[in-house]
């Protein structure tokens, strides 16, 4: 019964992965975080940029629906790359 005590013990070479694997997986959970607020920005940002198209446009909603646009592209690449770079892992 040399081996049923084993099992309780976590010598300090295991340690190391276990709090590489804690990392990991926090960061994983910012991230999968991250993924979901920028997610639910770009679809604020989508249902706005349909209104503006919806509406008559005078020149200062043109630049309002711009740089909305802008912004949209901007989440949009932000969200991509953080899927691109979690999908790697």
């Amino acid at each position: 019964m040399e081996g049923s005590s084993g099992s309780s013990y976590n010598p300090p070479a295991l340690a190391k992965p276990v709090s590489e694997l804690e990392t990991l997986q926090k960061q994983h959970e910012e991230k999968t975080l991250k993924i979901q607020e920028l997610k639910r920005q770009i679809e604020t940002v989508k249902l706005q940029l349909e209104k503006k198209k919806k509406k008559d446009i005078p020149d200062a909603r043109k630049e309002a629906f711009h740089n909305l646009s802008e912004k949209y592209n901007s989440l949009r690449e932000e969200y991509n790359a953080l899927l691109a770079e979690r999908s790697r892992e």
